[in-house]
């Protein structure tokens, strides 16, 4: 389900949108919803000969070397004509040199004067909202970026911005959060996170984030300056895992792993992870933000619709 009018359809083939980081996962998908609207797209990447680069491509994307860690100059050519961007940042490749590559890219766009929306892909701020008691700087710092670029806005009114919000990624599902086969019971599964039993986990599919971002795009000033938080589903550990069980067939059972476990593991982040979970148990992905946003613009895809649409397997 799309809300874009015909009129909207047929205005979009007249912008050109550019999204950044246009190869990662989530800048993939929102180039690949953006083309199918009708948009033209200029897809900014790092490296303009990988095979995600050429696939972009070949749908008729025009694929550009660039990315947030160029210098401004650059990122202005790159920027050149454009009139809508998308950008993702991502911290698991910038780290701490998140909000100083936001915040750069912003202040490059400002200066191209055709750009007049600029779409980010943020989070909410887990310090903010706990009152210091939650840092997640994955959610933290780019929270930073959006308060810089809410300023840019509010001091130049015609370079509008609006922002999108993602929870967990149903794709965890097939990879750090990936049900293991249990060693114990003969054919059961157990799917393990520091989520307390009792609190749900908001979830989205990264697939809808395309759609959405296209609705925002072909209604600027009604999503300026507003915040669009995806949840397509929103279930308790032992929910996740009887909808695994529907779809599979096969037993499925919830497992907790106190933060203070989880922190002890081997691997990246453990520690960052855990404590995103604590804020998710005590306030939720969004804490009071209106979920009902998304779904006013794209059906949103619920966990048992991704995996039946994924043919999700154990391993």
């Amino acid at each position: 389900m799309s809300n874009n009018n015909n009129n909207n359809n047929n205005n979009s083939k007249n912008k050109l949108v550019t999204v950044v980081d246009s190869t990662s996962e989530v800048g993939d998908f929102v180039t690949r919803a953006l083309l199918k609207e009708g948009y033209r797209v200029r897809a900014l990447t790092r490296n303009i000969e990988s095979n995600a680069a050429k696939a972009l491509k070949n749908l008729d994307a025009e694929v550009v070397k660039c990315s947030d860690t160029d210098s401004p100059a650059n990122i202005q050519a790159a920027l050149i004509d454009t009139e809508v961007i998308f950008y993702p940042t991502n911290f698991w490749s910038s780290f701490e040199k998140e909000v100083e590559y936001g915040i750069k890219f912003v202040d490059a766009a400002l200066s191209v004067k055709t750009v007049k929306h600029y779409v980010f892909h943020g989070l909410i701020s887990c310090k903010t909202v706990s009152n210091d008691k939650f840092a997640v700087p994955h959610f933290d710092l780019k929270y930073r970026v959006e308060q810089h670029l809410r300023k840019v806005s509010n001091e130049n009114p015609t370079f509008i911005s609006s922002f999108i919000y993602s929870p967990f990624y149903m794709q965890n599902f097939s990879s750090i959060f990936t049900p293991k086969r249990s060693t114990t019971t003969n054919g059961t599964y157990t799917i393990s996170m520091p989520l307390e039993e009792s609190k749900p986990l908001d979830m989205v599919d990264i697939k809808d984030i395309g759609p959405i971002v296209a609705g925002i795009i072909a209604n600027p000033s009604k999503y300026s300056g507003v915040v669009v938080p995806l949840a397509g589903d929103k279930l308790t550990g032992d929910q996740i895992c009887q909808v695994f069980t529907k779809v599979t067939g096969k037993q499925v059972k919830y497992n907790y792993i106190p933060p203070a476990t989880f922190r002890t593991f081997a691997f990246p982040y453990a520690n960052e992870i855990a404590s995103m979970f604590q804020f998710f148990s005590e306030f939720g992905a969004f804490n009071d933000l209106d979920t009902t946003l998304a779904s006013s613009i794209h059906k949103l895809t619920s966990l048992e619709d991704y995996l039946i649409s994924t043919k999700f397997r154990f391993e």
